[in-house]
């Protein structure tokens, strides 16, 4: 009796193998035909993998449990079937709308297949869904260089940096050298150096160095628009409760009224001064992070911006369509980092004060 029952248990124990690998002899394609139909087929000898056949079964009974989709492309990935892995979470967002973070897998993915093409159309998606993420639009920028697309490159670059929010010094310094990239792939060398001073006027102690004056330098020399060595400074007090500064600057031979701006990533002005400056428009849309809140601009470049002895060339500026009184009374704009990066800027003794880097030793 003790052994027939210890019979019947061991049978009822086997039984559960019998039955998964009987089970495992179906036709994967008629099984998962409903799953196959949302996320695209999968190769047969994938499929067999009981850890990718139980995520299959949870996709057939819950068509979008988040969960199981990241965990079906950690198992396709791991195995390499990586394209089948993109492909799975771009569609499942399609169809079940979430997570985000599942584009942001897929395009990263498809990058390194370097599928930019799928991997632009996917970031395509990421940006129309979440429109201030910085993540999406640094991604986006990727594929579009590595897409051959440098204009829209460069603007998702400089979208990805401005909204990434206030403290851009966290931000990596690939966002940086990407973006002084696809200015050099535009034949604009001189622009190119305005990310990479930017990248080290967020913390010039430890981003000063002989590598960055070197990409710099560079850069200049193919662009034919070295800045001058020669040692010049210029000085203002701080006014007012906000330390707000307004000083007198020009920009192509035209004088304004500017405040001097640190958070500012470009020299930001009215399309009227950018008239008179003789600023060329493009259709270079960017997104810049004001005071109230996201506003639009255009991308352009002044040939040459002057504050008092301090000069330089070639300088990405920032139009907006605004009124006259929208950066205050009588100011034409904010003279931002874009200018401000390529010197050395200290608030001390109640002024700030601009002056040309010193050379490194």
């Amino acid at each position: 009796m003790f052994w027939r029952c210890c019979a019947i248990a061991l049978l009822l124990i086997a039984i559960p193998n019998l039955v998964k690998a009987d089970y495992l002899d179906d036709d994967p394609n008629e099984v998962f035909a409903s799953v196959y139909q949302r996320l695209g087929a999968l190769p047969r000898e994938a499929v067999r993998d009981a850890y990718i056949w139980n995520r299959l079964e949870e996709l057939k009974r819950e068509p979008c449990d988040q969960k199981s989709i990241g965990d079906l492309a950690d198992a396709l990935e791991k195995h390499g079937y990586r394209r089948e892995a993109a492909n799975g979470l771009y569609k499942f967002v399609r169809d079940c709308g979430a997570p985000f973070s599942a584009l942001n897998k897929s395009i990263n993915i498809y990058l390194k297949l370097t599928d930019y093409a799928n991997a632009v159309e996917v970031a395509d998606e990421f940006v129309r869904r979440e429109p201030t993420n910085h993540d999406a639009h640094y991604l986006r920028g990727i594929a579009l260089q590595g897409a051959g697309d440098f204009q829209r490159a460069l603007i998702d670059y400089s979208d990805g940096i401005e909204l990434f929010g206030s403290d851009k010094k966290e931000i990596s310094s690939r966002a940086f050298l990407r973006m002084a990239e696809v200015y050099a792939a535009l034949n604009r060398f001189c622009e190119a150096t305005s990310p990479i001073n930017m990248w080290v006027s967020l913390d010039p102690a430890s981003r000063d160095t002989s590598r960055t004056r070197k990409i710099i330098s560079d850069y200049e020399a193919k662009g034919n628009c070295a800045s001058s060595k020669e040692f010049r400074t210029e000085s203002y007090p701080l006014r007012g409760q906000k330390n707000v500064v307004a000083v007198k600057a020009e920009i192509n031979g035209v004088r304004g009224l500017f405040v001097l701006d640190t958070g500012a990533s470009y020299v930001t002005m009215r399309s009227a001064f950018a008239d008179r400056a003789k600023i060329a428009r493009t259709e270079t849309e960017i997104t810049l992070m004001t005071a109230n809140g996201l506003a639009k601009a255009t991308l352009s470049k002044a040939d040459k911006v002057q504050l008092g002895k301090l000069e330089a060339a070639n300088v990405p500026v920032a139009i907006q369509n605004v009124d006259e009184k929208s950066y205050g009374a009588g100011v034409d704009g904010l003279l931002g980092m874009s200018f401000l990066s390529r010197f050395e800027v200290q608030m001390a003794a109640g002024s700030i004060e601009i002056r040309t880097r010193h050379a490194k030793q």
